[in-house]
């Protein structure tokens, strides 16, 4: 594995801290939650990131697509199963039987939510897009509410 940094950015909604690599974003923890381990700080190498974030945050929308993500670690199914939850546009939820079968795995729809548990790059990868197929808004890893407040923001109302 390559050398992991990190750094913060202060939003209106608490401080994110960011862990990165030189192949990109490796991990990205909402305010109140962190790291076990020490990293050295080090400002991110993306400038706009801070302001996208802000901007994402403040209900616009952001295209995340030229950050780069440090996906090493995940298994393929979970790698996958992300690359398509990437796919899924501002402001539209799809359910996590939806997600199985357009990661490839139709009958995996339990495993998805294991996998989105495992989603290291939350906002990024959309996964609070992903919901109940009884229309209920489902698991999140992270904190209480947070789910609810992104998709509120993207104009989603379950």
């Amino acid at each position: 594995m390559t050398e992991l940094h990190w750094d913060r950015i202060d939003t209106p909604k608490g401080v994110f801290l960011i862990l990165f690599s030189s192949k990109g974003i490796y991990e990205i923890h909402f305010p109140g939650s962190g790291s076990d381990q020490e990293y050295p700080l080090c400002s991110l190498p993306w400038p706009g990131f801070a302001g996208d974030l802000n901007r994402y945050l403040a209900g616009d929308i952001v295209d995340w697509t030229d950050y780069p993500l440090d996906r090493c670690g995940y298994r393929p199914f979970t790698d996958r199963l992300l690359g398509e939850v990437s796919r899924i546009p501002h402001g539209q939820v799809c359910t996590y039987r939806e997600a199985a079968e357009r990661a490839g795995s139709p009958l995996a729809w339990r495993a998805a939510g294991q996998a989105l548990k495992a989603n290291r790059h939350p906002i990024l990868v959309p996964c609070h897009r992903i919901i109940g197929s009884n229309n209920k808004i489902g698991g999140f890893s992270g904190p209480p509410g947070w789910k609810q407040m992104l998709l509120e923001l993207e104009g989603v109302l379950i």
